[in-house]
């Protein structure tokens, strides 16, 4: 009987986190999110290629950023406006650098605006500052992406320098440099945990937004692994819709990782009473433990 009264519980928790999904609006704002990304997709790149030539990477790595970052069947198309980058004068930058950043900074204000509305908060923040904080929020996942890329080709330097030292931290250093999958989903994570963190007007701790930043980053891999072998495996969707195939896939693929975002925070805000219980209950049966291995040694 207890068993049945546990698995309603479980039952009524799921129907309830997709009916407050409903109500919340979060496919809504994912696809105005999606929407303005996508207007800054092609420029952001261009931006982005753009600056990293003055940079120690070069097109090999850029190519391994991509190849990580984003589903196989859409690498095609985004190499192709890296190397007509890599070709052109740097005179694009100026225009792309506006219009990259208007995109973004309209698809972020979509985000800050479905987050405050998952976490029932209203927006009191200047409108100005709000949008200068979309606009610096963008600017730091950018910068974050290059910081990124000049850690893979700085990687080997400071895991040598490290191994030098501390030889066995110099070789799990190695490993994870190595584990391409493993440095995707951190990334991931960290950048989930600092938008659940700083974007809604509300005030949290990082420990809070672990869950589902957690959840969300494996669930962004899958995803995304996923959508890549479909697409190898059936390829008849590309025959019909040939070149605008991979429009289209840009806009499916980002349209559901803006849900799977939002989703993220649904699940920090509708579960938050439980994962505070459950993480109480596991604190008390952590001192419990203690407790009573104090008692046997006494």
């Amino acid at each position: 009987m207890k068993k049945k009264n546990k698995t309603r519980s479980v039952t009524g928790l799921l129907f309830g986190f997709m009916e407050r999904v409903s109500g919340d609006h979060v496919g809504a704002y994912a696809t105005q999110a999606a929407y303005f990304l996508i207007m800054s997709f092609i420029p952001c790149i261009l931006f982005l290629t753009t600056l990293v030539r003055y940079t120690p990477l070069t097109y090999n790595v850029v190519r391994d950023a991509i190849v990580a970052f984003i589903p196989e069947n859409l690498q095609s198309f985004v190499l192709g406006i890296v190397v007509d980058v890599y070709k052109r004068s740097t005179a694009i930058v100026p225009l792309s650098a506006i219009v990259a950043l208007w995109s973004a900074g309209k698809g972020m204000q979509s985000i800050i605006n479905g987050l405050n509305t998952i976490y029932h908060v209203k927006e009191t923040r200047n409108w100005l500052l709000t949008r200068i904080y979309a606009v610096f929020y963008t600017l730091s996942l950018v910068i974050a992406v290059i910081v990124s890329l000049l850690m893979l080709v700085l990687g080997n330097e400071i895991q040598k320098v490290v191994s030098r030292y501390i030889p066995f931290l110099g070789r799990v250093l190695g490993k994870i440099l190595g584990a391409r999958a493993l440095l995707v989903f951190g990334v991931l994570f960290l950048v989930f945990l600092m938008l659940y963190k700083v974007l809604p007007n509300r005030k949290a701790t990082f420990k809070s937004q672990i869950p589902g930043a957690l959840i969300i980053a494996v669930a962004w891999s899958i995803f995304s692994y996923g959508f890549s072998f479909y697409f190898e495996i059936f390829p008849g969707f590309s025959n019909m819709y040939g070149n605008l195939a991979t429009i289209i896939m840009v806009m499916v693929w980002l349209y559901i990782c803006m849900n799977l975002l939002l989703y993220g925070a649904e699940i920090n805000a509708y579960f938050e009473k439980e994962f505070r219980i459950a993480h109480k209950s596991v604190q008390e049966l952590l001192a419990h433990e203690k407790e009573k291995k104090q008692q046997e040694n006494e």
